[in-house]
């Protein structure tokens, strides 16, 4: 019987493994729409510079001062070789993520900071955070399957 009860104070409670893992689910779904809106931002921001920076350069090429054949053939060099590179939109790619992953992590404070305090609190934060998670998730839930709280649209009468 000895090593039983030993056993039972190494192993945690239900309470703290169900509440534990209601903080890690909670802080997988909030980091996995995180990654995917730094991916969608990261191509849409990288995109918009990449078409500023081409818009730019194709102007440049396509007005003349003067009628130097020299200073045309410099304008259209600058414009093919803004064409053909690719470091910008390597720094603009992570720009964009960073955007895009830090928004979203503002966006889903709620589930993220109960979820952290449901992972890494004490025995009592970790009950309260995981009980609030549950509030939560129920509240998200009602609001977006059952469209309770979103507008109604316009009435036409």
């Amino acid at each position: 019987m000895a090593i039983i009860s030993r056993i039972k104070n190494i192993l945690p409670s239900p309470t703290m493994i169900i509440s534990r893992g209601a903080g890690l689910a909670a802080l997988g779904m909030v980091v996995s729409d995180a990654n995917y809106m730094g991916k969608m931002k990261s191509d849409l921001y990288s995109s918009e510079k990449d078409a500023a920076s081409t818009m730019y350069y194709l102007n440049n090429s396509m007005y003349l001062t003067s009628g130097s054949k020299t200073q045309e053939r410099i304008k259209n060099w600058s414009f093919t070789t803004e064409l053909d590179q690719t470091w910008k939109r390597f720094f603009n790619e992570g720009i964009g993520y960073v955007k895009g992953f830090g928004t979203m992590l503002g966006t889903h404070i709620v589930p993220l900071l109960l979820g952290a305090g449901a992972l890494a609190g004490t025995k009592a934060v970790s009950k309260m955070s995981a009980c609030g998670l549950a509030l939560y998730g129920g509240y998200q839930f009602i609001k977006n399957f059952f469209g309770v709280g979103t507008p109604q649209g316009i009435k036409l009468d």
